[in-house]
């Protein structure tokens, strides 16, 4: 099992899990303390990454510009400036309820999860293709500390899938428009910290390939 990497699988979900929260909440002081909290459990280079730092020191007029600025950004009222959904970085009208959203339904049913208001708000926004690799990484975890390697191996492969198909071919994209439109310093850094976490599991599944070949 040391090849299957429970350390990182824990690590990476715990990061996963901090960038859900970043786009499934309003940024207020409450956020900014849940923040905190997942950001605690982050371990190696991931915490010591400048969002993370940039979230331990924010606060009072701080707070005030960073949601501002998150609002502008990601959800309006005017044109979000960095459209947090999938389909509208991958169709060629730039609209939302595309065929990618239709696609990642399909990986999310395969561990059991479901959109709430299913068809009224697209399966592909952000925050819930962080909560669904949040939760694979999670569930791999539980199936490595429980030694059925199979069903890890699997369901680790499934998760690489699903990193090729959608975050991969729009994340980048997305950054660049946080990176160029962004008036914070914060932002800027989210984008960089999404970017690192996407080349951190690149470099994990090459070698990951490269371990389970030879075995």
């Amino acid at each position: 099992m040391e090849n299957l990497e429970l350390e990182y699988h824990q690590n990476i979900a715990n990061a996963y899990d901090l960038l859900r929260v970043v786009f499934f909440n309003q940024w207020r002081k409450e956020t900014l303390l849940e923040l905190r909290q997942k950001a605690e459990t982050l371990k190696s280079a991931f915490k010591k990454t400048a969002f993370v730092q940039d979230i331990e020191v924010l606060e009072g007029d701080a707070l005030d510009e960073a949601r501002w600025e998150y609002n502008r950004l990601f959800i309006g009222p005017q044109k979000p400036l960095a459209t947090p959904f999938e389909s509208v970085y991958r169709s060629k009208k730039k609209l939302m309820m595309r065929e990618s959203t239709f696609e990642v339904r399909e990986f999310y049913a395969n561990v059991g999860l479901e959109v709430e208001r299913k068809d009224h708000f697209p399966d592909d926004f952000i925050g819930f293709e962080f909560q669904y690799l949040f939760y694979v990484s999670q569930l791999t975890v539980a199936l490595i500390e429980n030694k059925k390697e199979e069903d890890a191996i699997a369901l680790i492969l499934e998760r690489k899938d699903f990193l090729q198909q959608h975050p991969n071919q729009w994340f980048p994209a997305f950054c660049d428009d946080i990176s160029n439109h962004s008036k914070e310093k914060i932002w800027k850094d989210l984008a960089d910290f999404i970017l690192n976490i996407s080349k951190q599991e690149e470099t994990f599944f090459e070698l990951f390939s490269i371990k389970n070949k030879e075995k």
